[in-house]
Order: C-alpha cells, then sequence, then structure tokens
C-alpha cells in the first residue's frame, strides 16, 4: 500500500522534520502564473522554528490561539508551523481580499471572539481592514514583515498527537461558522488515507492547488497532505485563478502535477471563460486525480469541462468526485482514482420520498466514492436506525479523523458527535453497492405536500437561462399562511452585462424551475450581481439569504409571483 512508504510520525511538526531529511522535494508558490519561490522542506523547518521564537516573543505561549491572516504565501506557511512549534494553536482566516462580505471586518471579529484568539498575524497591507476586528475580540496584532527568516530556537514545544494542531471554521452554509478543533492524529489520519487512494509510486505524484489556505480543502488537501507525505506540491493564489482561470490549467502543466483539487464551479469558470487563444500548447496528460468536491458535483458540469479540454489532453476518467466536511478533518469518501464519475438518474418524485430508483428522464446524482480507509459510514432515518441501501437518510461517519469538538462549545459538539463517537454531518444521502450519493443538506431542504426537495436541484434547472450567473442561485422554503401551507422562495443574480430585462429574467427562471422540476415557485427575486450571501469559499448561504430576503434587505431588479 502506498500510504506504507511513509516513516510514522505522530505529529505534523514530526511530519515537516522528516520531510526536512530529503531534499528533492519543496513547496513552489506561483503568482500570476509565474514561479515566484521554491521553498525546501529544511527552510520551511528552519524559517517555522524562527516564526515560533518570533512568536513566543509577542506573547504567544502554550494553549494560547494565533489567528493567520495571510494570503498564500511562505510566511503563511512558515508561521503555521511555527505556532504549532510555539505549543499553540493557529487558525486561518480569509483576507480582506478573500472576505467576500461587504461587512469584513464583523465577519472576522465574530470569528477571532469564536475562537478565542489571543494574537493576529498579518501583513501591514491588511491590518487597517482588521482594526475594528482586533479591538472588538480584544486580541494583540502583530506583523508577518517583522518575522525573521532565522533566529533563536530556543524553548520551542514539543506537540503531541492528541493537541489541537488546527482550529477550521465550519463552513457556514446553514449557519455561522463553527471553530473546530482538529488534532495532530486527526489530519494526519486524514491525510494518509487520501494518499492511501493514489495509484502507483509516490514519488510519481504531485500536487497543484489555487484553493484558499482558510480552506480545509487548500489547507489539508493542497498543503498538509504534501506534508505528511513529504513531496512537492505547488500553490497559487485564489484571486489569480479568479481573474484569470487558464492559469491553473497552466501551473498543472509546467509543475507536472498529477493532482489537483477543484469544486464544481471552477470547472465551470474554465468551461466558460478561458479562450482558445490561451490554450496554445497546453497539455494535461498528467493530470490523472482532478479531485472534485467541497460542494455539489454535476454531470453536466464535468462533461462541459471534459469536453472542452479533451483536445489538450485531459480524460473524463481524471475526474473523482469526492465527499467531506470540516468536522470529519477533510476527507470522508472518494471514487476510485482512474475509473472516473458514477452518474445515476433517478426519479425525482421517488426521491423526494426518500427512495432512489432509476428513470431515464430523472434527476441526475453523481457518487461521491466509497469510505477512505479507516473511515465508516452510515444512513439513518431521523430516529437514528440504519437504513438499508437506496433509501435516504442522515449521514453518519465515524473515523479517527473525526473531530476533538467545537472549540468551547461542549453542548454543541454533543448534538452532533454520539458517546460512540459517530458523526451527525448533517447531509442527507444514500448508499449503493457501497457508493455515496449526496441528496443536500437537511438544514436546506424544501419540504412542500410532505415530499423533500433539494434547493441544489432547484436552482440547477437555470443552467440553461442566459442572462442569470451559474451556480449564484438561493431557494429556500418559506411559511405560506394565507395558503395554508409552505412554499419556497428562489432568488437569482443577474449576469453582469446582460442585456435582457429583469422581468423577462424573472418570468424565465420561473419557467424553467417548473418545466424541469414541476415545482412551482411561490416567488422568484431578480438581484444584481454578488448580493446574495456567500461564505469565504464561496458557497451560497440560502439560510442567510432567507432571513436577509423576509426582513426586506433585497432590492430586487424584477419580482415573479405565483
Amino acid at each position: 500500500m502506498i500510504a506504507a512508504e511513509l516513516k510514522p510520525a505522530p505529529t505534523l511538526v514530526a511530519c515537516l522534520e522528516e520531510a526536512a531529511r530529503d531534499d528533492r522535494f519543496a513547496i513552489s508558490f506561483f503568482r500570476r502564473g509565474n514561479a515566484l519561490e521554491q521553498l525546501g522542506y529544511a527552510e520551511l523547518f528552519a524559517r517555522a522554528r524562527s516564526a515560533a521564537s518570533f512568536l513566543r516573543e509577542n506573547g504567544v505561549g502554550p494553549q494560547g490561539r494565533v489567528a493567520l491572516v495571510l494570503g498564500t504565501c511562505s510566511d503563511l506557511v512558515a508561521a503555521y508551523f511555527g505556532v504549532l512549534m510555539s505549543g499553540a494553536m493557529p487558525f486561518l482566516l480569509a483576507t480582506p481580499r478573500l472576505g467576500r462580505s461587504p461587512d469584513y471586518a464583523r465577519s472576522i471579529g465574530a470569528q477571532l471572539q469564536a475562537a478565542g484568539a489571543g494574537l493576529v498575524l498579518t501583513d501591514r497591507a491588511s491590518a487597517r481592514h482588521l482594526e475594528s476586528a482586533v479591538l472588538a475580540a480584544h486580541c494583540r496584532l502583530a506583523f508577518v514583515d517583522d518575522m525573521p527568516t532565522d533566529g533563536p530556537e530556543a524553548g520551542l514545544a514539543q506537540p503531541e498527537p492528541g493537541d489541537v494542531a488546527l482550529i477550521q471554521f465550519s463552513s457556514g452554509t446553514t449557519n455561522d461558522p463553527r471553530p473546530i478543533a482538529l488534532s495532530h492524529a486527526n489530519i494526519i489520519a486524514n491525510c494518509r488515507a487520501i494518499i492511501e487512494t493514489f495509484p502507483g509510486d509516490l514519488d510519481e505524484h504531485g500536487g497543484c492547488s489555487w484553493l484558499p489556505l482558510h480552506h480545509d480543502m487548500g489547507l489539508i488537501g493542497g498543503l498538509l497532505t504534501a506534508v505528511v507525505a513529504g513531496r512537492s506540491t505547488c500553490l497559487m493564489r485564489p484571486e489569480d485563478f479568479i481573474t484569470r482561470p487558464a492559469s491553473w490549467l497552466r501551473l498543472i502543466q509546467t509543475s507536472g502535477a498529477t493532482i489537483s483539487p477543484a469544486p464544481n464551479f471552477a470547472l465551470q469558470i474554465c468551461a466558460d471563460r478561458i479562450k482558445d487563444s490561451e490554450l496554445e500548447d497546453l497539455r494535461l496528460d498528467r493530470w490523472q486525480i482532478a479531485l472534485i468536491g467541497a460542494e455539489t458535483v454535476h454531470e453536466q458540469t464535468l462533461r462541459l469541462f471534459a469536453d472542452r479540454f479533451a483536445a489538450y489532453g485531459f480524460s473524463y476518467g481524471s475526474f473523482t468526485p469526492v465527499y467531506g466536511l470540516a468536522e470529519a478533518t477533510l476527507a470522508v469518501s472518494f471514487t476510485p482514482v482512474g475509473r472516473g464519475p458514477l452518474a445515476m438518474r433517478l426519479d425525482r418524485a421517488l426521491l423526494a420520498e426518500g427512495r432512489a430508483v432509476e428513470n431515464a428522464d430523472g434527476v441526475s446524482l453523481v457518487s461521491v466514492g466509497r469510505p477512505l480507509a479507516g473511515i465508516e459510514i452510515e444512513i439513518r432515518d431521523q430516529d437514528g436506525k440504519e437504513l438499508g441501501e437506496r433509501q435516504v437518510g442522515r449521514i453518519f461517519v465515524q473515523a479517527p479523523s473525526v473531530m476533538l469538538g467545537y472549540l468551547d462549545q461542549p453542548d454543541q459538539t454533543k448534538r452532533v458527535v454520539g458517546s460512540d463517537g459517530w458523526l451527525d454531518t448533517g447531509d442527507l444521502g444514500f448508499l449503493l453497492e457501497g457508493e455515496l450519493f449526496i441528496y443536500g443538506r437537511a438544514r436546506d431542504l424544501i419540504i412542500l405536500n410532505g415530499r423533500n426537495h433539494d434547493p441544489v436541484q432547484i436552482e440547477r434547472s437555470l443552467d440553461g437561462v442566459a442572462g442569470l450567473n451559474h451556480d449564484r442561485a438561493a431557494a429556500f422554503a418559506i411559511e405560506e399562511p394565507d395558503r395554508g401551507t409552505e412554499g419556497f422562495v428562489l432568488l437569482v443574480e443577474r449576469e453582469r452585462g446582460a442585456e435582457t430585462a429583469p422581468e423577462a429574467l424573472a418570468t424565465a427562471a420561473r419557467e424553467a424551475v417548473i418545466q424541469e422540476t414541476g415545482l412551482v415557485p411561490s416567488l422568484v427575486g431578480v438581484l444584481e450581481t454578488a448580493r446574495l450571501p456567500r461564505t469565504t469559499s464561496g458557497k451560497i448561504r440560502r439560510g442567510a439569504a432567507r432571513t436577509q430576503h423576509l426582513s426586506n434587505q433585497y432590492d430586487y431588479l424584477a419580482i415573479s409571483r405565483r
């Protein structure tokens, strides 16, 4: 087994120290497609020790909590390991550029307070955006600009496997982000389970990622898995991908990476926005493992991307849909590498009743694979009874990577992690021949006439409507007292520069939903671009959108009512 090639290391610091013994591998940083810096593991280990001393001088001690607000750069990576070596607990937060929310300081302040931050390490350019947040959280500010790359290394901590190695905030799609405590043992177990899926010799593989490092898929999947493996990876800034999506594909080629992760929306962006003129001499033949996760995986998007880039060597079989969540560190299930996606068309009405039955004209769901090594999955009903195959229920997970708990929130932890160690993910799905299929978030479900409807399937009805933003819609349930029942609202964003009148867009959206799903929206509201609330990783926050709608916070361009 490929993970057996790895020498055992009980902590992430020990993993880094082990990686530092081999000078063949490094972390490379790219900016705007150009190589910026190559950081060997030995140099990273030395810089992390210096960072730990710097943090100690700034009052950071054992069990302290340090927020890192930095973009993708070598200073951030050195600081992360420096926090561990100082005996403190690190957590990464979005930079002002990636904060997305117009109320960036308020949301960051809430996270600083939730995690009990004692120190915020940032750069001077970002500091002005953080002043009010730091004041509200009563924590100190230090600048990475002052952090030496070498210096004294006395009195460094030796963490234990059960110590907190990361405070990772939950995605925040259904409620405010919660601080999740993950141990060294949690993270290493998950990284090794991921590495176990890679075929062949470990030396043949290398990674490449543009995902933000404050996101679990970026930090753990894009960086820490490489450190645990002691192999090379390439990191680029997420803003460079958004500005020029082709730079990601170019980096996969130039780095020779075999592994690169992305959410579904990134594939859509590449297919829609990359011009043929940007693809000259591009080759993607070495990209064997395209890990697709962090949001619902759509067969239509996979095929669109594969068709667009097949001429450049990309194979549909390289797609590896995955499932995971921060409460389980990162990864829970992987599609077998090299097999390609497994999609099924299921009867929509029966699916709403909780049964997965094939129907050639039904809705498409893509498998997110089988449990990783050491992980168990069960599907349970609302009473906690295990369900059989093809029955939709709540997804429960048991694994060595299940979190220590929500930081300083024992009651919240007990609500999702049982005394037997099983984690209630809050997601709905079903198993079929050992493969997991996701049907949405339990809290997001729209219940109409006793049937459960996944809002994602309603939102995907809009894919063919010109003038609306892809993946920028929110469907959510509302009470309709006059009708004595529940209905649902669909909010959509007009594409920037769209020439179609907002009234026509509202009508087209309504008709598309009715035609595709047979469901009739109570209201369709058209908004300007970028008005719907999103998490720092880009997911639509349906709960927040519902709250804003009900409190009349939106200025609609047009409304279409039932």
